[in-house]
């Protein structure tokens, strides 16, 4: 290091942060695998609930990154999976086991989501706002 009087000081770079910041859906993975609820309901409640307190996520950010991260993580040991390129904003295509397609109209899942109300099985994770609304099972 060159410590002359009149030597030109050199600046360092970070090249990253000190502390990686994980985004929202490694985030609401990471707290649903630490913590095992027992139903859906209160793990998306309570992950939610930390999103937004203890990293200042907005509400409805915390709410689909929850919700993504519970089907992400439902859905690890089911080989069937929605095809999204199939899928368009009136039909979520469904390709069970074999790759067969099992098409839901947007009616077809008004319905379901009246027959899971029929039977109570239809909640709202959070009451005050009514907001958002999974199946029970």
């Amino acid at each position: 290091m060159n410590t002359a009087p009149n030597a030109p000081l050199r600046q360092v770079t970070v090249i990253r942060p000190a502390t990686p910041r994980l985004d929202t859906a490694n985030l609401a993975t990471g707290y649903l695998f630490q913590v095992r609820w027992e139903n859906r309901v209160n793990a998306l409640r309570h992950c939610i609930d930390q999103l937004v307190t203890h990293h200042d996520m907005p509400e409805a950010t915390a709410e689909l990154a929850a919700l993504q991260a519970y089907a992400a993580i439902e859905g690890t040991n089911h080989t069937a999976r929605i095809d999204v390129d199939a899928t368009t904003s009136d039909l979520v295509v469904l390709r069970t086991e074999g790759g067969r397609p099992v098409a839901f109209t947007t009616a077809d899942l008004l319905r379901l989501l009246q027959r899971a109300r029929d039977e109570g099985a239809a909640i709202v994770i959070a009451q005050d706002r009514r907001r958002p609304v999974v199946l029970e099972h």
